[in-house]
């Protein structure tokens, strides 16, 4: 649902790598996609709609087959129109894998955040906790002034 409502719509896709001089493990990502007026909220919502109707999703990673992955929403990202945060788990071959994603509405513009974590899933659940990958405000809040500066710009005749 995603991948289709990214791509129905979007005038502009543009995606990379976020770093941390803090914390160097896991995958951090962020992914703009620019949108006609109005469309932004549509495609917003309509995530928003997909991710409170369904607590688990199919899912096959790159290296394997299908897997019952859970999501749970958590508390919304601060910075943006509106925001949306969730975590994908799954465990597969002894591996616990979760993804943190965030989703951020620009005024015409969705940056959707990525952080993905894997470790072992014979680990104490006080350890599996501390490993758990969120989503740094800081990242997001940056990622979310840069958009804001860009818009400014370009909206300035």
């Amino acid at each position: 649902m995603l991948l289709h409502g990214w791509a129905k719509g979007a005038t502009a896709y543009t995606r990379f790598n976020l770093s941390d001089s803090t914390n160097t493990v896991g995958v951090r990502s962020v992914a703009l996609t620019s949108y006609h007026a109005g469309e932004a909220k549509r495609v917003f919502a309509a995530v928003e709609k997909s991710l409170q109707d369904c607590p688990s999703v199919v899912y096959k990673p790159m290296l394997g087959t299908s897997v019952h992955a859970k999501l749970s929403l958590g508390e919304p990202l601060a910075p943006g129109d509106e925001s949306l945060r969730a975590i994908m788990s799954f465990s597969m071959k002894g591996i616990d894998n979760h993804t943190a994603y965030g989703l951020v509405r620009i005024g015409n513009v969705l940056a959707w955040f990525k952080f993905n974590e894997t470790f072992g899933s014979t680990l104490p659940q006080q350890k599996k906790a501390a490993l758990t990958p969120v989503l740094p405000e800081s990242l997001v809040a940056q990622q979310v002034k840069k958009v804001e500066t860009i818009m400014e710009t370009t909206s300035t005749p």
